[in-house]
């Protein structure tokens, strides 16, 4: 037993205590000062002293719950409390009230209130007149205000739900699980904000935006893991593009269908894709208009890593104009018929990669400043709460993600693969099969027996004319 923790609440429940009942407890000495009553003075104050302890007994172990989580409801009862204190206050100061019919100022009031792991969550009711833009601006100040570390505004029924952050329950690194069964529709990845598991969906085109070290191999290495069982079964292929030597993919090597280090190779393998992609769209014509993974005709994977090597740092012009005319059309033709490509970068401007547009479904780790972020998401993310140049960078893996339907960014964290994890989950997922990329050779022109007559010069010509 923890002694000095027991002690230290239980001087804490007397001080609370004494604040409960301290007017009672002097109304009963003055009465019996005055009127002379000091035995039924003493019964009051002693049965008022019983009951505070037996309440105070019963609380600490009547329910079952360890010292740590005492102290864990007691500071979220007092931080809640002193947040909805300090609320009124807040709005006037902050300029969030608008002008009532009766000329009284009406604020954004706080209708309901609780916990969410260690963030508190607000439903606030918004005054008619008043968008819930206003709230989304003043995040900040109100995170300043409230000793908290950010403040997320979303919509909700009626208002907007206003999340107080006051720890980060993503500073602590975790490890990627060992792979299970594998829901196409629910790919585990990691953990939300909110505590919640962190899962996507296999199919939304997706890129990953990050600086250097900002966790884009956590990325790759959870979702690839987590498709591990459904590589086994052939009901996913993979294919992987890796121009930086091969140091990020190739430890992994055996999940993979096909595998690229060289430019000449990636493109290869990505109009590979392109064309198997065309052909499968014509045989689903007329009879189906999505495309449902089976092992016959599993769902196809294109995962790029660093994918600038290839749309803009490539010196054969021609394999760059290739290359992103492939991916191209696997960003704008590859949902329906099961293509999905998942790529990563650290440089998001459109000169880098003009497809940006093309992908559905953005993750933004920590970037250089607040236009990458508006890059990488959108416009009006970072007014959301999305502040991907303000993730540190002792946070890999920690990013900012904007689903495929375009609602509000959901911070998270991808766990991190060893490389020992990852050699043991491809030794025991290797994908059933394994195709070398082939580069067609080049056509040579056919010798001929024949030789070109000679030329003959202007000054010749013009001698033979003038004869």
């Amino acid at each position: 037993m923890d002694l000095s923790g027991e002690l230290r609440w239980l001087g804490l429940e007397v001080r609370d205590a004494w604040r409960r009942f301290k007017v009672l407890i002097i109304l009963l000495g003055v009465f019996g000062l005055l009127f002379n009553q000091f035995t039924f003075a003493r019964v009051a104050l002693l049965a008022v002293l019983t009951t505070i302890v037996a309440l105070t007994l019963w609380r600490r172990y009547g329910r079952g719950l360890s010292l740590a989580q005492h102290a864990r409801r007691r500071w979220e009862r007092e931080t809640a409390k002193s947040a909805l204190t300090a609320w009124p206050e807040l709005m006037i100061r902050l300029g969030l009230s608008v002008r009532g019919g009766s000329g009284v100022p009406e604020i954004p009031s706080v209708a309901a209130y609780g916990w969410r792991e260690l963030s508190l969550v607000m439903t606030v009711a918004l005054p008619l007149g008043m968008e819930r833009r206003s709230l989304t601006l003043a995040a900040p100040a109100l995170a300043e205000s409230l000793s908290a570390l950010a403040v997320s505004v979303t919509a909700a029924p009626g208002g907007a739900e206003c999340v107080i952050q006051y720890a980060d329950p993503l500073a602590a690194p975790f490890s990627t699980p060992w792979p299970q069964t594998t829901d196409l529709r629910a790919i585990p990845m990691g953990v939300e904000s909110s505590g919640r598991p962190w899962s996507v969906r296999l199919g939304p085109q997706t890129l990953v935006a990050g600086s250097s070290g900002s966790g884009k191999a956590s990325m790759i290495w959870s979702l690839l893991i987590g498709l591990a069982p459904a590589i086994r079964s052939n009901l996913v292929q993979v294919h992987g593009i890796d121009l930086k030597g091969g140091m990020e993919l190739t430890m992994g090597r055996k999940l993979l269908t096909s595998y690229a280090t060289d430019p000449t190779e990636a493109v290869q393998l990505l109009e590979d894709v392109a064309a198997q992609m065309k052909r499968r769209a014509g045989d689903l014509a007329g009879k189906s208009r999505q495309h449902v993974a089976t092992i016959d005709s599993p769902h196809v994977l294109v995962v790029i890593d660093e994918l600038a090597a290839l749309t803009a740092y490539l010196s054969d012009r021609d394999l760059q104009r290739r290359a992103n005319v492939a991916i191209a059309l696997l960003c704008s033709q590859g949902r329906a018929p099961g293509f999905t490509v998942f790529a990563c970068l650290q440089d998001p401007r459109k000169e880098t990669l003009p497809s940006r547009g093309l992908f559905t479904q953005t993750i933004g780790l920590r970037l250089r400043d607040a236009l990458e972020t508006s890059m990488v998401l959108g416009e009006g993310m970072r007014e959301k709460g999305a502040l991907c140049h303000h993730i540190p960078s002792t946070l890999p893996g920690v990013a900012y993600v904007v689903p495929e339907d375009g609602s509000d960014p959901v911070r998270v964290r991808a766990g991190h693969a060893t490389d020992e994890l990852i050699t043991q989950v491809a030794d025991a997922f290797e994908a059933p099969h394994h195709v070398k990329i082939h580069i067609p050779k080049p056509d040579v022109p056919e010798d001929t027996t024949t030789s070109p007559r000679p030329r003959r010069s202007r000054r010749t010509q013009k001698t033979g004319e003038e004869q």
